[in-house]
């Protein structure tokens, strides 16, 4: 098993207080990866680590090995110090003299077959330049006699702030309040009183951005540009759960005042040029309940509960309180629309129907689509006569799409109609059935409540609409 160098390494000295001897190790983290840059997640893993003097190739002055563990995105942590001794000492290191680098070297089977990942030089922490450099503060008290010689006088730190405030430079060599805020794991900004993990508090015109860019009047960005060939890319992921009432992954709330649109949840698909999927400006699902709503609409009043501007397809049942076509009128259409309303039938009914003239021996031959007796069965028949009186007969029924017109006179126009029943394969698994029984829940409610002088607590719509959208209708 190949690895790569390490991402990631941090190394820290572990400062004590005076009363107690500094500890002669410090800490090491860094990320275990394989060639292909996949981490070693939870794994055992075997580890030399060596002290090298003046280069990167420099004469090991101290060297211990370690077994380590790493987590789940292959981080680990050692203390440097505190693994077994191989060579040399971490008290016998000049530290002061010439520069230490730290070499790495793994076994990812938890062994000692060791892979050299390279060496990085140790490097000073800014507070532990400034020791060498600061200005002293002002001398303490002389401590009591210890057991090494008389104690030094206590320094005071050359900072000011206020409890729970999280410090921040606020010169080269001095620091002080910063706007964040800590307390009991809870963490504000721009707040002393964190209602959650993070709590946020700002003007209307602020904004949180989150990987992304600032943009006037929007509370909250974020954005996701990692690249990925198997993995889904989400710049929102809103989860709810846990309610006995009712869970709301993402609530969009809008309220303009005077503005002309207000947009709960504004949803804008654009593929790339070099994409050949599809696009979806808003899509949903549901499952799991005794009714599952894809997408759920309701208007207080006047307007619509669903708008479509464009074609719209529905491969499912479509019911619906009534229908009609609405175009622009045919004689004013800059200033009427016209309606006319749907044919309606109990049984899935299809309409065909045209004008025929028969021929001098009283014969007409009406060809209907050729896939007329592969959709429809139970044919109807309908004839008028046209511009004389006439007896007009169906001489012949509907075989091989055509049907045969017989006037007791010759040249007689006959205007025809055939109705027949749709019998194919989604038809005949999905019958109207004209009169059924309301569910049990919504026995004693109405589809249209207040056509019938009800309250629309009594509607069913208002029992199946999620309770918080209820307080919208009032």
């Amino acid at each position: 098993m190949k690895l790569r160098n390490l991402f990631y390494a941090a190394v820290c000295v572990m400062f004590s207080t005076a009363a107690f001897a500094q500890p002669e190790k410090f800490n090491y983290q860094g990320i275990a990866r394989m060639a292909n840059g996949a981490p070693i997640a939870s794994q055992a893993i075997g580890m030399r680590i060596s002290i090298l003097n003046g280069s990167a190739s420099g004469t090991p002055v101290y060297i211990e090995t370690h077994t380590a563990s790493t987590n789940q995105f292959g981080l680990y942590n050692v203390a440097i110090g505190g693994g077994t001794v191989v060579s040399g000492s971490m008290a016998g290191i000049a530290w002061g003299t010439g520069d230490k680098y730290v070499k790495v070297e793994i076994d990812p089977a938890g062994s000692t077959s060791y892979t050299d990942l390279g060496a990085a030089q140790l490097l000073s922490v800014p507070y532990a330049l400034y020791s060498a450099t600061g200005v002293p503060g002002p001398a303490g008290p002389q401590g009591p006699q210890g057991a090494q010689g008389a104690q030094g006088p206590a320094g005071s730190a050359n900072i000011s702030g206020t409890t729970n405030r999280i410090i921040k430079f606020t010169s080269a060599t001095a620091g002080g309040n910063s706007d964040l805020f800590e307390n009991n794991g809870k963490v504000g900004i721009g707040n002393t009183a964190p209602d959650g993990k993070v709590h946020i508090t700002g003007s209307f015109d602020d904004t949180v951005t989150l990987g992304g860019n600032p943009f006037p009047h929007v509370g909250l960005i974020q954005q996701n540009s990692s690249t990925s060939t198997t993995l889904n890319s989400r710049a929102i992921l809103g989860y709810a759960g846990n309610s006995s009432q009712e869970n709301q992954g993402l609530f969009g709330f809008a309220n303009g005042g005077s503005a002309s649109y207000n947009v709960g949840i504004f949803g804008y698909g654009v593929a790339s040029s070099s994409s050949s999927g599809n696009s979806y400006g808003l899509y949903s699902y549901a499952s799991g309940g005794s009714n599952n709503y894809g997408i759920y609409g309701n208007v207080v009043s006047g307007g619509f509960a669903g708008y479509f501007a464009g074609n719209v397809t529905v491969t499912g049942t479509l019911s619906k309180g009534g229908g009609t076509f609405k175009i622009d009128h045919p004689l004013d259409p800059e200033n009427k629309y016209l309606y006319h309303s749907f044919v309606e039938s109990p049984d899935m009914m299809n309409v065909y129907n045209g004008n025929i003239t028969t021929d001098g021996n009283g014969t007409a031959v009406v060809t209907l689509p050729t896939y007329f007796e592969a959709l429809n069965k139970d044919f109807r028949y309908q004839l008028t006569a046209i511009g004389t009186f006439a007896q007009a007969i169906v001489a012949e029924k509907i075989q091989g799409n055509s049907f045969v017109i017989k006037t007791d006179k010759p040249n007689v126009e006959v205007s025809w109609q055939v109705t027949g029943i749709r019998k194919d394969k989604f038809a005949d698994a999905h019958r109207v059935v004209p009169e059924v029984e309301k569910e049990e829940e919504y026995k004693g409610h109405y589809l249209h409540a207040e056509e019938y002088g009800k309250p629309m607590e009594k509607s069913i719509d208002y029992l199946t609409m999620p309770p918080s959208a209820r307080n919208l209708r009032k």
